[in-house]
């Protein structure tokens, strides 16, 4: 807090009395307001810092903070996608017996992606824009790895989804419109008759942190380069 003074004391006392009091408050007011001690708040630091203490914070704020969220969002997606990729292979091998080159390359172009840095909502819409599971891909339905897939999304495994795939299946005009995919459905009964329980603990069981995340990462890299 900063001190202005001007040394006037006694304002009151030094003016006349002329009649009524309310006459003598009238005069007096504005002589104090515009001559009496003013007291100034500084600005505040954290707003107009300036100086060394300015830089840190605009660092913090434009740099450290993003570069934070970044490393953040960075290491979920890649770990959410390769749990994704895990289930899927669990699914497929407990409903086929077996697991197939669908279970090495689904969502391989993701983790791919996610790898060198691409954000999410641009990997999302390029992924479901080429792949054979997905109704916007316009493509011919894979509608074995739709099936895994859509078990694999299902709230059992990710809780943010809201609705089972029966549920699903029943709001989305898209999937109830590929052909055959309502009969496999059925056949498997929506993926229900499945041992969740027994998914999730053979996928911690597999999954082991950077190391899991890096043999999967080798698998994806490998498998693009022979495809070439």
């Amino acid at each position: 807090m900063e001190i202005k003074c001007k040394n006037y004391p006694h304002y009151y006392n030094q003016i006349p009395y002329q009649g009524t009091v309310h006459r003598r408050e009238r005069l007096c007011v504005p002589r104090v307001g515009n001559n009496a001690d003013k007291f100034v708040r500084r600005p505040d630091a954290s707003e107009n810092a300036s100086g060394l203490l300015g830089f840190v914070n605009k660092v913090k704020t434009k740099v450290v903070q993003p570069v934070r969220e970044y490393i953040h969002n960075y290491k979920k997606n890649i770990k959410h996608t390769y749990e994704h990729k895990l289930i899927y292979a669990l699914i497929e091998k407990e409903l086929y017996g077996r697991n197939t080159l669908d279970a090495l390359t689904h969502d391989s172009d993701k983790m791919v992606m996610y790898l060198l840095g691409f954000p999410k909502s641009f990997v999302t819409k390029y992924h479901r824009k080429h792949s054979e599971h997905h109704v916007e891909s316009g493509k011919k339905m894979n509608l074995t790895s739709m099936l895994c897939d859509n078990i694999a999304s299902s709230p059992e495994f990710k809780p943010e989804k809201k609705y089972s795939l029966r549920e699903y299946y029943k709001k989305s005009p898209e999937l109830q419109a590929v052909r055959g995919f309502k009969k496999l459905l059925e056949h498997y009964n929506f993926g229900e008759n499945i041992d969740f329980q027994k998914i999730k603990a053979l996928k911690d069981s597999q999954y082991k942190g950077m190391k899991g995340v890096s043999l999967a990462v080798a698998k994806c890299l490998s498998l693009i380069l022979l495809l070439k």
